[in-house]
């Protein structure tokens, strides 16, 4: 059978759960819900958690928190997944791009700092396959007045100077997608340093109504327009689920990650730099090879799935007015970076079995 690059974790026994709470009726947001939203509260340590129906929905409500005027701006990266940019442009909030780092594929801080004006309120940075971008040294660089929003959709359990992803910058957000390291079938997470733009997040989600309303929650006066992101009961049961087996899941990512490290050893492969203050999540391990497609279809011979998972975004044409004044880091991660398989479904024996193929190419 061919080794998957990506597939969802599936908890034991889940289904007679899942079927249990739909005959129970009580399937919209709910008792689940809100266990698997204080359940992420105490694994990131910050209490300014809020569950939403995807990580794209959480990167709208940030953006649209930030209420930017017509002529602010935000920085942000071309190497991401669309998700990451698309709520920007769907705002109509005026944006530029930033080159990234060649040897990681995060965002350049240099380039940021080149790009920042006096008309920049906002900052979107990608912790790329769960490395760490550095975002206590960016923030060291720039006015306080910038935000730093950080999607974390790779980096669950991924940490910087020791302290875990969701406690750096102004707003964070995770997703809960099939294929990341838990999953809800679909859904995400915000995080927000002050607690009021976490209390306005979790009224944001839900049309600006409160869930907690005594009595008929639609006589409430709804004093921002809001949205229907919430999470249902649903994803929230199998959220639940799912985190009983976090720390296992993470512990593989990172153990399988870190033998990639240490043993691929061929000189026609480039492996992401690491940094010790930046512990990363190994969501998915990237390497950078002379040709993706020769590299591809050798590795395909040995039943072994490598491929792409997001594009440069200023190559689609919803951005091609979008300014990017360097690429040099984005042509080379461009023409080089292509995943190989990393996670919980593989066993070790697996893992080194890549390994040996991938050092013979």
């Amino acid at each position: 059978m061919k080794i998957k690059l990506l597939k969802p974790y599936y908890p034991k026994k889940i289904g007679n759960k899942i079927d249990k709470l739909l005959k129970s009726g009580q399937i919209t947001e709910g008792f689940y819900t809100n266990l698997f939203e204080s359940k992420l509260v105490k694994f990131l340590n910050n209490p300014n958690c809020v569950v939403v129906n995807s990580g794209t929905s959480g990167l709208t409500l940030i953006y649209h928190m930030l209420n930017l005027k017509a002529d602010e701006e935000v920085i942000t990266t071309p190497f991401t997944c669309m998700a990451t940019n698309e709520p920007l442009f769907n705002a109509k909030i005026k944006f530029k791009f930033c080159d990234v780092e060649p040897e990681t594929g995060n965002a350049s801080i240099n380039s940021i700092l080149k790009l920042i004006t006096k008309k920049t309120r906002a900052i979107v940075v990608v912790h790329w396959g769960g490395q760490p971008f550095n975002v206590p040294l960016l923030r060291s660089k720039i006015r306080k007045d910038i935000k730093i929003v950080e999607d974390a959709a790779h980096a669950l359990g991924a940490e910087i100077n020791g302290k875990k992803i969701g406690n750096h910058g102004d707003f964070i957000c995770f997703s809960f997608q099939a294929v990341k390291h838990i999953h809800t079938g679909d859904g995400g997470l915000v995080v927000c340093k002050n607690k009021n733009y976490a209390n306005k997040a979790r009224q944001l989600r839900w049309f600006g109504l409160s869930r907690n309303y005594n009595g008929n929650k639609w006589l409430q006066d709804i004093k921002y327009s809001g949205f229907k992101f919430h999470l249902n009961n649903i994803g929230g049961l199998i959220g639940c689920e799912q985190m009983k087996y976090l720390d296992k899941i993470l512990s593989i990512h990172m153990r399988n990650g870190r033998y990639y490290d240490n043993n691929i050893i061929n000189k026609k492969i480039k492996l992401v730099k690491r940094y010790k203050n930046l512990k990363s999540s190994y969501w998915i391990y990237s390497i950078f090879v002379d040709d993706k497609k020769k590299f591809k279809k050798f590795m395909s011979n040995y039943f072994i799935e490598c491929d792409e998972i997001s594009f440069r975004n200023d190559k689609y044409s919803v951005f091609k007015k979008i300014k990017i004044q360097e690429t040099r880091g984005l042509k080379y991660i461009d023409r080089h970076l292509i995943n190989i398989p990393v996670g919980p479904w593989l066993t070790l024996k697996k893992i080194k079995y890549i390994t040996k193929i991938i050092n013979q190419y």
